[in-house]
């Protein structure tokens, strides 16, 4: 995998830089944690939790200021696609590579990860593949998740409907 990413070191924000109104999303280890003004690294591209929630991955989709509990990903664009890229280190769990009382990931672990990847042109099929079958189980999801609120709501009407004497 060194071959073929490279993880950059994120960078500590001051807390004075940091602005809830900000342009630009802050990242920490498990997603925006902050918004600033300020900017860090230009390129759309993958964050990795470093620290705390090592593995965790996020897509940027702009300008952002990856901290320093974090890795950003570099790659060469004109060989890789981002979002195969994404899904080939979703594929690998690294959180399970995390190590340490505050769980950490050490890169050279990451680089020394033996992976297969196929021209771009494919890379391109396989993400969209990907990106369909993502967004089908988030809607199954969603789907069950409204239906265990309607069930639970359910229930609970019942026990009320019994302990008023009108069952």
């Amino acid at each position: 995998l060194g071959d073929v990413i490279s993880l950059e070191y994120g960078k500590p924000l001051p807390k004075e830089d940091r602005d809830p109104k900000g342009e630009f999303p802050v990242y920490g280890a498990n997603g925006e944690k902050a918004r600033s003004n300020k900017f860090y690294h230009s390129t759309p591209t993958i964050i990795v939790g470093r620290k705390g929630s090592a593995g965790e991955l996020n897509l940027t989709e702009g300008k952002f200021w990856p901290l320093d509990v974090t890795y950003f990903v570099t790659f060469d664009e004109e060989k890789y696609e981002m979002k195969f890229l994404y899904y080939l280190l979703k594929s690998l769990n690294l959180p399970s590579m995390a190590k340490g009382v505050k769980p950490g990931i050490n890169r050279n672990d990451v680089y020394a990860l033996e992976v297969r990847i196929p021209p771009k042109e494919e890379q391109k099929m396989i993400s969209v593949v990907l990106e369909a079958a993502f967004d089908r189980a988030t809607q199954i999801e969603n789907k069950y998740l409204q239906e265990a609120d309607a069930y639970d709501e359910l229930k609970q009407s019942i026990l009320q409907e019994a302990f008023n004497g009108n069952l």
